[in-house]
C-alpha cells in the first residue's frame, strides 16, 4: 500500500514539474515587465527546509542586494537584503542553490515576506551578463522610474498587475496552467484537423479504387 502511495505521489510530482511552460519568448524586456523586483544580488547563504516530502527539500536563499533596477514595493523593503524561497513542488520555481552574484527577477509574496523567482524569467549569473544586456537593463530601469514619477500609481505598474498579477503565487500558477492548456488545445485542434483531412483523403482514394474495380469487372 505504501509503495502505491509513493508511486502516486511520484507521478503527481512529475506531472506538476512538467507542467511549467512559459507563454511567449523569454527576454529581458518581458522578464522586467512581469517581475515585482529586478536587482543584482549575491546569494551568501543557502538553507534547505522540510517540504512535507522526505526526499524533497525547499530552499531558502539569503541575498545581499547591491543594485536595484525595479521595485514595486511601496514600503521600501528589500533595499539591502532579501530571502528567496523556492520549492521543487512548485513547477516553475527557480532554486538558487549556488552561492554567487546573480541578476534576479522576482515576485514579492506578500503573505510570507519572501521573494520567489520563476523559470519564465531570464535568470543569469552576473558574470554571464553582456555589456549590451546591462545597458538594456539601465534603459528599462530609467523608463520605469520615469513612468512611476509621472503617474502616482504608475501606469506601467497597473499594466503589469492587469496582465500578470504577480503578487499572488496561486494566480500566477493558474495563469501559467491556463496558458499551457490553451497551447495544448491548439495542438490537439491542429492534430484533429489533420487527422480528419487524412481520413477524408483516404475515403476519397478508397472510393476511387472501388469505382475503378467495378468498372473493370463490368467490362
Amino acid at each position: 500500500m505504501k509503495f502505491r502511495v509513493f508511486l502516486l505521489s511520484l507521478l503527481l510530482f512529475s506531472v506538476k514539474i512538467a507542467a511549467c511552460k512559459c507563454n511567449g519568448e523569454l527576454s529581458l524586456q518581458s522578464s522586467f515587465k512581469n517581475a515585482d523586483l529586478v536587482f543584482i544580488g549575491e546569494v551568501y547563504d543557502v538553507t534547505e527546509v522540510p517540504s512535507g516530502f522526505k526526499t524533497v527539500q525547499n530552499v531558502l536563499s539569503k541575498i545581499s542586494i547591491s543594485k536595484i533596477y525595479k521595485s514595486n514595493n511601496d514600503a521600501g523593503y528589500y533595499q539591502q537584503n532579501a530571502t528567496l524561497f523556492g520549492s521543487p513542488l512548485h513547477s516553475c520555481d527557480v532554486l538558487f542553490t549556488q552561492k554567487g552574484k546573480y541578476l534576479i527577477f522576482a515576485f514579492d509574496e506578500k503573505d510570507t515576506g519572501f521573494l520567489y523567482s520563476d523559470q519564465c524569467f531570464i535568470q543569469k549569473r552576473l558574470d554571464q551578463l553582456s555589456s549590451k544586456e546591462l545597458k538594456e537593463l539601465e534603459s528599462l530601469s530609467t523608463q520605469y522610474k520615469k513612468l512611476s514619477e509621472n503617474s502616482g500609481s504608475s501606469a506601467y505598474t497597473n499594466l503589469i498587475v492587469e496582465d500578470f498579477n504577480p503578487s499572488d503565487r496561486k494566480i500566477n500558477e493558474q495563469k501559467l496552467e491556463i496558458a499551457t492548456l490553451h497551447q495544448l488545445n491548439n495542438k490537439y485542434r491542429t492534430i484533429i484537423y489533420i487527422s480528419v483531412f487524412v481520413v477524408i483523403m483516404l475515403l476519397i482514394a478508397l472510393t476511387s479504387i472501388i469505382k475503378q474495380k467495378k468498372q473493370h469487372s463490368n467490362r
